[in-house]
């Protein structure tokens, strides 16, 4: 009985199209919410899976666009290629745990940012659960978890892509967008040995996202200079800070090997790159003769900025996993993974004479991590209950390192290390979980895990000297329960309530200032604690559509936000509030029309405020920064296994805060969030050969707000693609 499941344990999925066919109905199968494979009607909370029909008929450019548009997620600061990209849960900060076919991709800096870098093709299926999950997967998992799953072959496979895409206003879109992909995969021995291998490319001469800018202090030396104009916000803007011009690279291999009818091994490695600078940069600055310039020997606004640059990131993932199963209702499997990641920037300093964009004056900010995970979990099935208990240990590195450079262009660390920050961590752990199947229609899961962390050797490095930063030790039990009751067919109540944690990152302890942007330490910084519930309830309507309402709630102690403006008199801080409440409501709706057509919608109230903050009494009762209180999306979706296919799709976004006074919104100015609403939409044809060609028009109605950074405009990407 559990070797069926022991495919969604170890994040395998390998899905027909008449699977996809059944995608909007109760029963589909999902396993991050228990670490079980068990169908949704029973899986605790909101549960979303996004099936590759959907996923051709939609126009991704990004993994991140697979989930954007389901209830309770936000992206932030979803503009253009971040090289930050962030996935927010029920509006908690930092409180989702992203995972890789299981593996967890965040690090001690808490970013993700191998998540632009992951080819979007090689993702088969995305599963994302709501709620608190620290009593099965520790820290980070307050507002919920997101995993994205590659598929394995069964026999023979490959896939074959090509595609290209421009903006259609100059500078306002990427500009000759490349992206390809191959994947070859089958199956030998009897099926016992399976091996994929895929590798995926992008590249880009991109977009200016980034204003050029300054304040009143450093134009001032510009002299007789003239042109610049100072926004609502009263940054002064000399013009932009050119485009974004990067490529990504992911390879990737998987093998799985069955030894015996019980013993099945897995393998995945893979290598992913992006790598970006700013060119190209644009001036509305003119000298006394009227002639353009990017500034004088003095200051140049069009670098240094801390927004620009030249990057490089580099991530090593490896996964060894190993299963035995005890007859038919037992199975042992122990895991172990590491992701790592290399990386480096280069900008420009505040120097005399001033850099340019030839070179000059500059420093690196390298940073490198090592996360390591070895879980062994042990699954017994019982007459009508599944027993799951494991053991968990995480080993985690992390190190920035400042070195000044000669110039700013060129990766050569002459001047020496000017500052630094590092730390280390250590984690065990143990769950326990109890799935029970009272009777047909009545389901519940209780779950207890014990976490003890552990930062140690934090230190950093400033003027030459190395100063220890105390140790973070944190001992937290979180439990979880939840009860799922089908009412009667097609209409399944659940409630669940529980407990989480997340310590603070080393990234929001330590912050080094880079060009415009002040920053204080802080090590006195606590871990978030966390009570939540939901209750709500998914419900079948006519022709197997899907809809769903959920109320959540989430009480936050010590909350970690950003305080400050990152100006020089009120740098960027990051501090603990007292208290924080959030809630709201999450509906969604997916209903099929006909065999081929099928309307998807879904809107999320949500009300995060600061309720007590003795730190600073002027944020209690404000709202909490970059959280918007409406979204919502609705799109029409068509398609078949062959023929046309595509899809119309809208979506809304209210402005939220920039900071935690809720000083006023400015629209259209950088720095800002801005209301969004804007349109996409894909054409394709999938001929009997399996050739499939298709377009997409992305934000076609040019809509030009900003979610921080300037959106990408109007802009259309063409794809051809080929399975065998």
């Amino acid at each position: 009985m559990l070797s069926r499941f022991l495919v969604m344990i170890l994040g395998i999925v390998a899905v027909s199209f008449g699977e996809d066919e059944k995608s909007y109905i109760l029963d589909r199968q999902v396993s991050t919410a228990t670490r079980l494979e068990t169908t949704t009607d029973k899986a605790p909370g909101n549960v979303s899976v996004i099936t590759p029909k959907e996923m051709k008929e939609r126009s991704p450019q990004k993994v991140n666009d697979f989930i954007k548009n389901y209830e309770g997620i936000h992206i932030l600061n979803d503009a253009g290629l971040n090289p930050r990209p962030a996935i927010t849960i029920r509006g908690i900060s930092k409180g989702t745990l992203v995972m890789l076919d299981g593996v967890i991709l965040s690090d001690l800096e808490g970013e993700n940012r191998i998540l632009d870098e992951l080819s979007l093709y090689d993702i088969s299926r995305v599963e994302v659960v709501r709620g608190p999950f620290s009593s099965l997967y520790g820290t980070g998992a307050i507002g919920g978890v997101v995993n994205f799953i590659t598929s394995m072959p069964t026999k023979f496979e490959s896939m074959a892509l090509l595609g290209y895409g421009n903006a259609f206003k100059n500078r306002e879109a990427d500009m000759n967008l490349v992206r390809g992909y191959v994947s070859v995969g089958d199956a030998f021995l009897d099926k016992r040995l399976r091996i994929k291998a895929s590798y995926g490319f992008t590249t880009s001469g991109g977009y200016p996202s980034v204003p050029a800018f300054g304040n009143a202090t450093n134009f001032a030396k510009l002299n007789n200079i003239t042109g610049y104009f100072i926004d609502k916000a009263g940054t002064y803007i000399a013009g932009d800070a050119g485009r974004r011009e990067y490529a990504l690279n992911d390879g990737r291999i998987k093998i799985e090997y069955d030894w015996s009818d019980t013993d099945t091994t897995s393998v995945m490695a893979s290598i992913s790159n992006h790598h970006y600078r700013f060119v190209d940069p644009k001036t509305i600055l003119k000298n006394a003769q009227g002639q353009p310039v990017y500034g004088n020997d003095q200051y140049n606004p069009f670098v240094g900025s801390g927004y620009a640059g030249i990057g490089s990131y580099t991530h090593y993932i490896a996964s060894v996993s190993h299963t035995h199963t005890f007859g038919d209702d037992a199975t042992l499997q122990t895991t172990f993974s590491s992701v790592n990641l290399d990386s480096y920037w280069l900008d420009a300093t505040s120097a005399t004479p001033a850099p340019n964009l030839a070179g000059g004056k500059g420093y690196s900010q390298d940073i490198d991590t090592s996360s390591n995970y070895l879980d062994i979990v042990y699954t017994k099935a019982f007459d009508k209950q599944i027993l799951t208990a494991a053991l968990q240990g995480r080993y985690m590195w992390l190190e920035q390192l400042n070195y000044g450079l000669s110039d700013w262009k060129v990766r050569n660390y002459d001047l020496g290390l000017q500052n630094a920050f590092g730390g280390k961590a250590f984690l065990a752990a143990g769950f326990v979980q109890l799935d029970s199947n009272w009777t047909e229609r009545f389901h519940t899961t209780l779950g207890l895990r014990y976490d003890y962390w552990q930062n140690f050797d934090n230190y950093t490095w400033i003027d030459n000297k190395r100063t220890p930063v105390k140790n973070i030790i944190q001992n937290s039990v979180s439990p979880k329960a939840s009860i799922n009751y089908n009412l009667f067919d097609g209409v399944v109540l659940k409630a669940s309530a529980g407990t989480a944690f997340r310590v603070p990152t080393l990234r929001e302890i330590f912050r080094i200032s880079a060009g415009s942007q002040k920053w204080l330490n802080n090590p006195n910084l606590k871990p978030e604690q966390g009570i939540s519930f939901d209750v709500g309830g998914d419900f079948n309507t006519f022709y197997g559509g899907l809809f769903k309402i959920y109320y959540f709630q989430t009480e936050l102690d010590n909350v970690i936000y950003r305080s400050g403006n990152g100006k020089e008199d009120n740098p960027y801080q990051n501090k603990n509030a007292g208290h924080g409440r959030i809630n709201g409501v999450e509906v969604g709706y997916i209903q099929p029309l006909n065999a081929l057509l099928s309307l998807n919608a879904s809107y999320t109230y949500t009300n995060a405020k600061i309720i007590k903050n003795s730190a600073n009494r002027a944020t209690e009762g404000k709202f909490i920064a970059n959280t918007p209180e409406h979204m919502a999306h609705i799109a029409l979706l068509y398609g078949g296994k062959y023929g046309f296919y595509g899809s119309i799709a809208g979506n809304f976004q209210s402005s939220a805060y920039s900071d935690d006074t809720n000083t006023k919104i400015f629209k259209h100015t950088f720095g800002y969030y801005d209301t969004q609403l804007y349109f996409d939409a894909k054409l394709g044809y999938v001929m009997q050969n399996n050739l499939d060609l298709s377009i997409s028009f992305l934000n076609f109605t040019n809509q030009r707000y900003y979610d921080y950074y300037q959106v990408a405009g109007a802009s259309f990407f063409a794809q051809a693609s080929v399975k065998f």
